[in-house]
């Protein structure tokens, strides 16, 4: 056989192992586009569904359902010829007020698609939590032109899988370490801290300056992107506020909903949609326009985070007669809750009320000693008047799983029951979790009749 007849063979060969790839591709993102699809549609058949809410399910339909999220977070020709930056992030101890003020967008990136996730098991061992599955799925098949319009992304190591996903993430794109200090009460962590906040910033204003002149994030720009994203911390608590009602207004899977939303739209338009939804609400509260009764037990969903299009624990628990009223969820109420306090407003000031907003009252589970978190979980309860909790843990998320132990036992000396539930993205689970999720429901039920 000659050299010719080798580069013909290895040229079908070629050819055909891409023709197979690109058709695994398209079969991973026509299952995307249905199974988002499929969970936009469950909303909006809501009957109790709030009108402002139809604002948050296009966003999700524009990105997951027609690939368009180029016209979220880039409205005009200008701002594309302009070249406006799109980094994006992993974590929300991503303090997002930095890229805001070099003139960039953020946008999140974290996974919650199963087919995503089966893309993603041939790069990562089996164990691995399916959100770094879905990560790392989405960006090495670009199944999403959301990934691809990423000109960076920042992947802060709060776990294990986190650190080596930032290694697998950047053979196909330019990638940003942070280095997430794990124990944040001692004065050199917050030292360390301050001093990862500096060199990211250093990362940020030399990928979007175009001169010398133009690359320092200046103080007006900094605190300029502050008071927009503490904008959109005070309708976040708003809703927060709302959710606290004896008898609910909005669904639980509707409101964490609306706060997901938030990861793929600007901050300055998801500040003024979630205006419009508490205005809404709150006429809703007025007029007496409740979803259920005080009866209805009330659910707190904690552990690991729910990420559209996988919200099959949260329908779950309100099909089965609950009301989800609060999550403390770093995709739920944590994302926004904590504004930055600031006493003065040079640059150097700023930096550090940043860095102390994005660790001194984070309660993830990835810091130890945790007392915080336990803390956060009774006031919760309390505020909220919970009567159980449904703890998600995502298989081969430890972190979270090792905190259930110290969960229960708390929660135990307030009588308030807790169910563990484990899942990945698969629906193959769904009818096991069903019965005794509404297992738990009616014993809440029962409880609560008594």
């Amino acid at each position: 056989m000659n050299e010719s007849t080798n580069e013909q063979i290895d040229e079908i060969l070629m050819n055909k192992e891409a023709d197979q790839l690109q058709k695994r591709k398209a079969r991973f993102a026509r299952g995307l586009v249905r199974s988002a699809e499929t969970t936009l549609a469950e909303l909006e058949e809501n009957p109790d569904l709030p009108e402002s809410m139809h604002y948050f399910i296009n966003i999700m339909r524009e990105v997951f359902v027609k690939d368009r999220a180029h016209r979220l977070l880039l409205p005009s020709q200008n701002q594309s010829a302009n070249n406006r930056k799109i980094i994006g992030t992993y974590c929300l101890m991503v303090p997002e007020e930095l890229i805001y003020a070099a003139g960039a967008t953020p946008v999140r990136l974290c996974g919650g698609n199963y087919e995503a996730s089966l893309a993603g098991d041939e790069l990562v061992p089996r164990d691995t939590c399916p959100v770094v599955k879905a990560s790392i799925g989405f960006t090495s098949l670009n199944l999403m032109s959301l990934y691809q319009m990423c000109d960076a992304v920042i992947v802060p190591t709060t776990c294990d899988a986190k650190r080596k996903m930032g290694e697998e993430l950047s053979k196909f794109t330019e990638v940003w370490m942070l280095e997430v200090p794990h124990i944040k009460d001692s004065e050199g962590s917050r030292r360390q801290w301050l001093q990862q906040l500096y060199a990211l910033k250093n990362n940020i204003e030399k990928f979007t300056g175009k001169s010398f002149i133009r690359r320092k994030i200046r103080r007006k720009a900094l605190d300029a992107s502050i008071k927009m994203i503490g904008s959109a911390q005070y309708q976040a608590r708003r809703l927060y506020d709302i959710r606290k009602s004896s008898a609910a207004i909005i669904s639980g899977r509707d409101a964490m909903f609306a706060i997901n939303a938030y990861s793929y739209d600007t901050a300055f338009k998801w500040t003024k949609a979630m205006t419009r939804l508490n205005d809404e609400l709150e006429v809703r509260c007025h007029k007496g326009q409740f979803i259920c009764s005080e009866h209805t037990p009330r659910i707190l969903i904690a552990g690991s985070p729910p990420i559209f299009p996988n919200w099959k624990i949260p329908s779950l628990i309100e099909e089965m007669g609950a009301v989800i009223v609060a999550d403390e969820s770093c995709m739920g109420n944590r994302y926004l809750y904590d504004p930055i306090g600031l006493t003065e407003k040079s640059v150097t000031d700023m930096m550090v009320g940043i860095a102390a907003r994005y660790i001194m009252p984070c309660v993830c589970p990835s810091f130890a000693p945790n007392e915080d978190r336990l803390f956060r979980l009774l006031q919760m309860a309390e505020e909220f008047s919970i009567d159980g909790i449904i703890y998600h843990v995502l298989k081969g998320c430890v972190i979270y799983d090792f905190e259930l132990i110290r969960v229960e036992k708390i929660m135990k000396g307030k009588n308030i029951p807790v169910l563990r539930i484990e899942t990945d993205y698969s629906p193959e689970d769904i009818e096991q979790l069903r019965t005794r999720i509404e297992a738990f429901v009616e014993m809440l039920g029962i409880r609560k009749e008594r």
